[in-house]
């Protein structure tokens, strides 16, 4: 964090907020089709009723999609907000909803109608093949404590492996072997660092790390961005971000002095901003989209004119990954590279080469379960490959389906020479294939998968992954993190997993 994406257990207000973006009532509408298109598809991608079962519409998504159109329940009833409101000495009731209510039963009904009683199951065997590929070793939480996890990184140069913790806001850092190098106590909720320099070369490590403030949904603006030497009592460099999940030192304007690029996700509100160094006295906001959602961010001058441009994935409402090319003077022209329905729940994209033929392609997952549907197991989660035919247009290569999956990591970790991926869940289907939870996708050529799992899947709830040579022999090894909130009322000396270290063991075929 990658932020890890999180953040899942954001209940996620995406599909509400996309399905009220439109609130101007036409009498025209006459079908409840029309009228989903109309207050569904005016700024993003029209969510299909095939997307969610019938069940997920009528007790999830609709009743709340309800009150952010103005209407009021009670009672199970639906009724129009009606407000008074003053103009000078007259007095006079005005409804306040996007439309009628005879409008609103006519969109139930085409969603209810068109909806399937249950989703389709994903198109493939459950995973139970156990990789030999990884030992794996434990690092539990602290006594008293629960499984917390919010970051984690490996660094190669020092080989040791960077872990943030939400149950007593510290900063941890264990060597290859798993032992404690260094603890602090920050009073920060920790989702990202921006490293300076290269973390494949050993020395001092400075860098900014990103603190989400509340960890849960809200538009509160108590995130801030810190220097990675903080302390408790040390004061952010910038404060007042509406939960950040992301940022990225870079020269957004040339002028020689190290800006930050910010991913503030949000909620029903946020922004993708950049912040103007004044010369080392402070940082200036620069919105470049406001809008919520953004979670990952890339850095590349893909026009060559010298000015950073910026690939980014929206998580919330407009999900997709969009590349924003830098104008100068703080202007950026955006270009939509792929876009997803509302219910989609992206959660994490990675640029890499994946047919070695020199242009960037994309690694795409989608997997977050937080929001009103979330008792639904949507096929349509899982791992994409997207090929770019060297003018940025993107085809589908492959899909895996992992429910819930919220990261994964392209690499070729068996050394044979084409692109495998390491993937997590944090949304498994617990009951029947809890071994989504981590999976491991050997390429057997043309992107075929064969998907293995390891056995201590069960002892976490995987939010966390990174990917690195920790132990320096020249394959990648992994880290998975777990965020468990429910664990927090349990018996303080059980030893809950906080994360795994999965060390590349390179089997020779």
């Amino acid at each position: 964090m990658n932020l890890f994406r999180i953040i899942s257990f954001l209940s996620f207000f995406s599909l509400l907020f996309a399905m009220s973006c439109n609130n101007q009532q036409d009498a025209s509408q006459s079908t409840g089709e029309q009228l989903a298109r109309k207050h569904c598809a005016s700024c993003h991608l029209f969510p299909e009723p095939e997307l969610l079962d019938k069940s997920a519409w009528q007790q999830g998504v609709l009743p709340e999609m309800a009150l952010q159109l103005g209407f009021q329940m009670n009672g199970g009833k639906i009724y129009p907000d009606v407000q008074l409101e003053t103009n000078g000495d007259s007095s006079y009731f005005v409804s306040k909803s996007a439309m009628s209510i005879e409008d609103w039963e006519l969109l139930v009904k085409y969603y209810v109608d068109n909806a399937p009683e249950k989703l389709k199951p994903q198109n493939r065997p459950p995973i139970k093949d156990i990789t030999g590929l990884f030992e794996v070793r434990a690092h539990y939480a602290r006594k008293g404590s629960f499984p917390s996890t919010t970051y984690i990184r490996i660094d190669e140069g020092n080989q040791q492996i960077y872990e943030a913790s939400l149950a007593d806001s510290s900063l941890n850092v264990l060597d290859k072997n798993l032992k404690e190098v260094s603890a602090r106590k920050i009073d920060a909720t920790i989702v990202d660092i921006d490293f300076d320099g290269d973390l494949k070369k050993p020395g001092k490590r400075s860098g900014f790390m990103s603190s989400i403030g509340i960890l849960h949904p809200n538009d509160l603006r108590t995130g801030k961005l810190l220097d990675l030497n903080a302390t408790a009592q040390t004061p952010p460099l910038i404060d007042n971000l509406q939960r950040p999940v992301q940022s990225l030192a870079v020269d957004m304007d040339n002028d020689g002095w190290k800006d930050q690029l910010i991913c503030s996700f949000g909620n029903t509100n946020g922004v993708l901003a950049w912040y103007k160094n004044l010369n080392g006295k402070g940082y200036e906001k620069r919105v470049i989209r406001e809008l919520p959602g953004a979670i990952k961010a890339y850095i590349a001058d893909e026009n060559k004119d010298g000015l950073p441009d910026i690939w980014v994935l929206f998580a919330q409402a407009q999900e997709g990954i969009f590349l924003l090319l830098n104008k100068g003077n703080g202007n950026f022209e955006t270009k939509e590279i792929l876009r997803f329905p509302p219910v989609y729940g992206s959660a994490y994209f990675e640029l890499t080469d994946l047919n070695k033929d020199g242009h960037k392609d994309i690694v795409y997952v989608s997997g977050d379960n937080a929001d009103f549907s979330r008792n639904v197991l949507k096929n349509y989660h899982g791992i994409y490959g997207y090929l770019n035919n060297g003018r940025y247009e993107f085809k589908q290569a492959f899909f895996f389906p992992v429910n819930g999956c919220f990261k994964a990591i392209p690499a070729d970790f068996d050394k044979d020479g084409d692109v495998d991926l390491a993937a997590i869940s944090y949304f498994p289907d617990r009951k029947n294939q809890p071994t989504e939870g981590f999976v491991y996708l050997e390429n057997q050529g043309n992107f075929n998968f064969k998907p293995y799992t390891i056995k201590e899947v069960k002892s976490g709830n995987w939010l966390l992954l990174d990917a690195g040579d920790l132990d320096g022999d020249g394959d990648k090894d992994l880290v998975i993190g777990s965020l468990d909130l429910n664990k927090q009322n349990r018996n303080g000396s059980r030893r809950d997993t906080s994360f795994l270290l999965l060390t590349n063991k390179l089997i020779k075929k």
